[in-house]
């Protein structure tokens, strides 16, 4: 097991072959999105967490371990902290005793959210303090944590997301939903053009009236979107 995990950004260190759920070319500037410290080991659970903040335009993350926390401070402006309390580094106990009660600034922390706690630990405990916003347990649902997380990097994206859930299937046209549903796999708009025999221009029409319906505003969103509400359809 890694305990004393060494400053590395999830951006660099990508997996070869994972498919982004972005099309190709259409993927946000990674130096645009918030940078947030994600503090653990280097766990198979936690590397995957971070690429898929990244690889969802949610926030860039740098990971260390606890113990790191003051160096990457000083590298680092983040908007979030997200801690692994069930991290094997002594760091985890030292952060949570020298920082409880700190208001965010100079001396305080960034908004924290802790991740992984025991079922048997009482979260209140510690959502009592002025810098932890979320502590959410391991058997908790991960879109729970989704949505926290969205809710303090991009709260209009988070209302947009509540209305999506809301937007009436019945409101789509047969082949808007066809589009939707390549959009949840991953095609491209000439992917998907090629499996339906039509162009790419009429892809984008009914891309741009699904978004309107769903209120999405970008592909990734009206992508999550499908995946939640419409039944997969393999072209």
């Amino acid at each position: 097991m890694e305990r004393n995990t060494p400053y590395t950004s999830i951006e660099s260190s990508r997996l070869a072959n994972q498919a982004s759920p972005l099309a190709a070319g259409e993927q946000p500037a990674s130096r645009d999105l918030p940078v947030s410290l994600l503090l653990g080991d280097a766990s198979i659970q936690n590397r995957l967490l971070g690429q898929y903040l990244l690889d969802y335009g949610i926030c860039r993350s740098h990971m260390g371990a606890p113990s790191q926390l003051g160096a990457l401070l000083q590298c680092e402006r983040p908007a979030l902290i997200i801690l692994d309390i069930r991290s094997a580094d002594r760091g985890v106990a030292t952060i949570l005793e020298d920082h409880a009660g700190a208001t965010t600034g100079p001396t305080g922390l960034p908004p924290t959210i802790l991740i992984n706690l025991p079922a048997s630990v009482d979260a209140e405990q510690f959502l009592a303090r002025r810098e932890i916003v979320g502590a959410f347990h391991d058997n908790e649902p991960f879109e729970n944590l989704l949505s926290k997380i969205r809710q303090l990097l991009a709260p209009s994206e988070a209302t947009g997301r509540r209305r999506q859930r809301e937007a009436p299937v019945e409101a789509l046209t047969r082949k808007e939903m066809t589009v939707l549903q390549a959009l949840a796999q991953g095609l491209s708009n000439d992917h998907i053009a090629d499996k339906l025999s039509v162009s790419p221009h009429t892809v984008k029409t009914h891309l741009y009236n699904a978004y309107r319906k769903i209120g999405c505003t970008n592909r990734v969103a009206a992508a999550m979107w499908a995946q939640r509400s419409l039944r997969p359809k393999r072209l």
